[in-house]
């Protein structure tokens, strides 16, 4: 399971990288490749990479490494000061004239129109559909956020049938996983425009995600690795943000939002999944066949660094036009979270590839004995 957080997804690749390797060393234990992969927002865009390309999974998971070192800015959205100074006219057209001088009305901050030819490029979406097909997976899902009900809506594409759900306001649908449907989880709200699926307008998958496990559940996934892009407070006082001396600017506000919005449901059901097997461990054996819940174990793989302090050191590298569009937002402090979402710029993605394949293979023993099915004394997943 590939969360959600813009650029940070650079952190899933390293990971991802990392655990094919690991998974070939796995003597005994899992396959070469992962039977389910899930994904929302940038990790839908990984999980796609992954899902098109999963005949050889390292292999695809060194690709995918690349993928992420040599993205550009100019892979994702427009920089230049036109297109900047057009999206920024149409907003103040709309906000002073009460909407009445621009029929067209300002969408989002950013024009991200060439990030849909460069995932065109580097996805072959076809190839999914003749994986599944073919036996070499099981399933592939990616959720977005519905702007006209807004709903969560799961996309899965599954070689066999499988019990669609309908749940307070997520639901799936069955489908071939197209562009359309990767590029509509991962438009971030207010930065990337919403995208046309059929006849709907969806934005980031992670806006209404309260229950990011559930698809791989729902697929009756027994096991799950979940990549996180949020870094893992080791005690209470690592967790603490510095108090604010002044009142919040719009950059730090729109920080929090975003933080909120992209990773908070991910740490929230995984402590519901654990509170579950953790009950389901009381039940006598003979009993739990009574219930419907059933166990799941759970690995999460997150960053030792905050990714914000990382894009914090690489502000500068980000285009004279946009730097200085979030500086009117707030000031540089302020503004780190949101360059962590925003900043495709290879020397920063391959700090956090490289941070991520570090994270893995630092924890090379707990990932070997999780995909052996080992658990340990206390009953938990290491």
């Amino acid at each position: 399971m590939l969360s959600g957080g813009g650029a940070r997804g650079a952190y899933q690749a390293g990971v991802v990288k990392a655990l094919a390797e690991l998974c070939q060393a796995a003597e005994g234990g899992a396959s070469s490749s992962f039977r389910i992969i899930t994904g929302v927002s940038a990790g839908a865009i990984n999980a796609a990479f992954l899902a098109a390309n999963i005949e050889d999974f390292h292999a695809t998971s060194c690709r995918l490494a690349t993928f992420w070192e040599d993205i550009r800015l100019e892979d994702v959205f427009r920089t230049d000061l036109p297109s900047l100074s057009s999206i920024g006219w149409k907003w103040m057209s709309d906000v002073i004239g009460g909407g009445a001088l621009n029929i067209n009305r300002a969408q989002s901050l950013l024009d991200t129109s060439p990030l849909i030819e460069f995932l065109r490029k580097n996805i072959d979406f076809k190839k999914i559909e003749q994986n599944i097909q073919g036996g070499l997976l099981d399933a592939l899902a990616v959720s977005a956020t519905d702007y006209g009900t807004a709903e969560n809506v799961t996309f899965v594409a599954a070689g066999s049938p499988f019990k669609p759900w309908h749940r307070a306001r997520r639901i799936s649908e069955k489908t071939m996983i197209s562009l359309e449907h990767v590029c509509g989880s991962a438009a971030i709200p207010l930065f990337f425009s919403p995208v046309l699926v059929g006849d709907r307008y969806f934005g980031d998958g992670c806006l209404r995600n309260m229950a990011p496990l559930s698809p791989a559940i729902h697929l009756e996934a027994d096991a799950i690795i979940v990549v996180g892009v949020q870094h893992a407070p080791h005690s209470p006082t690592d967790q603490v943000e510095p108090h604010l001396d002044r009142p919040p600017s719009i950059a730090r506000i729109l920080s929090v939002l975003l933080n909120s919005v992209m990773m908070d449901g991910t740490a929230s059901d995984i402590e519901r999944l654990k509170r579950i097997n953790r009950t389901l461990s009381l039940i006598p054996e003979d009993k739990r066949e009574e219930h419907t819940l059933r166990r799941i174990d759970c690995f999460e793989i997150s960053p030792s660094q905050r990714l914000s302090d990382i894009a914090f050191q690489e502000f500068s590298r980000l285009p004279r036009a946009v730097r200085y569009l979030l500086r009117g937002l707030g000031s540089e402090d302020d503004t780190g979270d949101l360059v962590s979402y925003l900043l495709f710029d290879p020397n920063y993605c391959r700090r956090l590839v490289a941070l991520g394949y570090k994270d893995g293979q630092q924890q090379k023993e707990q990932v070997l004995a999780f995909l052996r099915g080992a658990e340990s004394e206390s009953g938990e997943i290491p």
